[in-house]
């Protein structure tokens, strides 16, 4: 029986496997029309499970040859070409079980002989597919290697060299600009993370060989918390089968509540813990794109978005940088939102408990809570904002955590940035079961605040809501407000609030 694998290069015979048909459609054509190629792909995307996938696709035709730059810190000409021909080797005889004797060439140059060689020997044209390509380290030796692919491609019918494909986690193009004619912008390829069809059918594929259901909402939960990234995907399958719902027949919104908050606070994921360590990296830069409303543009020759990208932590977002993968930007909004420290004393003191909060049919009064919220912030006044840039996620942040402070104290549950039927709510409160939907804005102008109340009135129909929450923190108003808007059988309930304060010094 096969399951989901969290760790690459996925076996088909043993893990549940995803055809990438459209990308799989353009790389064999560019190798039937003799192209040179790179391929690039973030971490995890499942980069080299595909590229083995040409391999078997092409090795009865053609004589494909996948090795890797990885461990090739080499600076010696000799020892690369001595390295390069016995790992051609090596993946020849792996791969097709043909055991051959190559003359190492002596110089880069000789690398068409080695290619001819091989051909004559096996008959077949040849496919030379190079992993993690921007490993290399010696430029001197990757320019003159460059340079015999490029003298190679002007006459490959001849030497029998199809296709060249270097994959790199990331673009090319300051290690080919000045050396690679073949290798320009337009054979360059991209490996996506899944659409939503394919870790649908990721799922099925384990219910039609177990019996064991998803609900269908908890794949639309594992489609939206993973945002499609392959390894993240199956990790989250995988915890859940194995783990939280083991030898049951339905796995429930409940089970994956548990899984989320695992990932979240628990385990130790390698997905999850890369993303954290290339970001604390750029720290400054990744607090400007979780929590700045106007965002950050995307500008990949920035070395700092660049990097970030490439490591898979951002994306390009209609030109601005955003955290495509909702569970890495939960993730990093826990890990880098501002503090606010010594806060919580004031947001619930030794007299303030939930109890008061809550109905006798065990709902939520989050109106009455919201009036706490305002008399917490009335008495922290300028102190509450003092020294803090006005963006957005400072404000969120700050109600994320005083809501939590009490509803955490029922066991109910907030979470930030949450899917709602194809958008994502800045707020979601799960309490006794029910749902309440909060949207936060900072500053916003008229024709922002009737988008905003369009939108949350959207949210609240598709999750089959009653009412829904906007909480408006503004410079520019003198008291804070509550509203109340009707819209046919739907209530929103609005909430200014002011920050505008006079600094203490100034009060008398």
């Amino acid at each position: 029986m096969r399951r989901f694998c969290t760790s690459g290069p996925v076996d088909k015979r043993t893990c549940y496997y995803v055809e990438r048909l459209d990308i799989m459609e353009e790389a064999l054509d560019k190798i039937e029309t003799w192209r040179y190629f790179t391929v690039s792909a973030p971490r995890q995307t499942g980069k080299t499970t595909f590229l083995n996938e040409i391999v078997e696709k092409t090795k009865d035709k053609y004589l494909p040859i996948f090795i890797s730059f990885e461990s090739y810190d080499i600076e010696n000409k000799q020892q690369f070409l001595k390295v390069f021909t016995e790992d051609i080797i090596e993946d020849i005889n792996y791969r097709h079980n043909i055991d051959l004797e190559l003359k190492i060439p002596t110089i880069t140059d000789e690398i068409k002989d080695l290619i001819k060689e091989i051909h004559m020997k096996t008959g077949k044209e040849i496919i030379l597919m190079i992993d993690e390509f921007e490993r290399f380290k010696s430029s001197e030796i990757i320019n003159d290697f460059l340079h015999a692919i490029r003298s190679i491609y002007h006459k490959k019918e001849l030497h029998k060299l199809r296709s060249v494909i270097l994959i790199s986690v990331g673009y090319l193009s300051g290690i080919l600009e000045d050396n690679a004619s073949p290798f320009n912008i337009a054979e360059h390829m991209e490996v996506p993370y899944f659409t939503k069809e394919q870790v649908y059918d990721l799922l099925n594929q384990h219910e039609k060989e177990t019996g064991q259901v998803f609900e269908e909402e908890v794949k639309e939960l594992i489609w939206h918390n993973a945002g499609g990234q392959p390894g993240l995907t199956n990790a989250l399958a995988y915890d859940l089968v194995e783990k939280k719902a083991k030898n049951e027949k339905i796995i429930t919104e409940e089970h994956f509540e548990k899984t989320l908050n695992d990932f979240m606070y628990v385990y130790i994921d390698k997905n999850i813990s890369n993303i954290i360590s290339k970001a604390e990296k750029e720290k400054e830069l990744i607090m400007k794109i979780l929590f700045e409303p106007e965002g950050v543009k995307f500008a990949i020759y920035d070395e700092r978005i660049k990097y970030l990208y490439l490591n898979g932590v951002i994306d390009n977002c209609d030109g601005e940088c955003c955290v495509k993968v909702p569970l890495y930007y939960k993730t990093l909004y826990a890990k880098f939102k501002p503090q606010i420290n010594g806060e919580k004393n004031y947001m619930a003191t030794l007299k303030d408990t939930v109890r008061e909060y809550i109905k006798k049919d065990g709902s939520l009064e989050l109106n009455k809570l919201l009036k706490r919220y305002i008399e917490y912030i009335k008495q922290r006044r300028a102190i509450m904002f003092k020294g803090r840039n006005y963006y957005e996620g400072v404000y969120q942040y700050n109600l994320d955590q005083f809501l939590s402070l009490y509803i955490e104290a029922a066991e109910g549950k907030v979470y930030p940035e949450t899917q709602v039927g194809g958008g994502r709510i800045d707020l979601l409160i799960n309490f006794n079961n029910k749902e309440y939907l909060i949207e936060v804005k900072a500053n916003i102008t008229g024709n922002e605040y009737e988008k905003a109340k369009k939108q949350l009135i959207e949210y609240i129909k598709r999750k089959r809501l009653k009412e829904g929450w906007i909480i408006v923190y503004s410079s520019s108003i003198e008291d804070f407000e509550y509203i109340l808007e009707k819209y046919e059988d739907k209530k929103l309930h609005i909430w200014f609030i002011k920050t505008n304060f006079e600094s203490p010094s100034k009060i008398r």
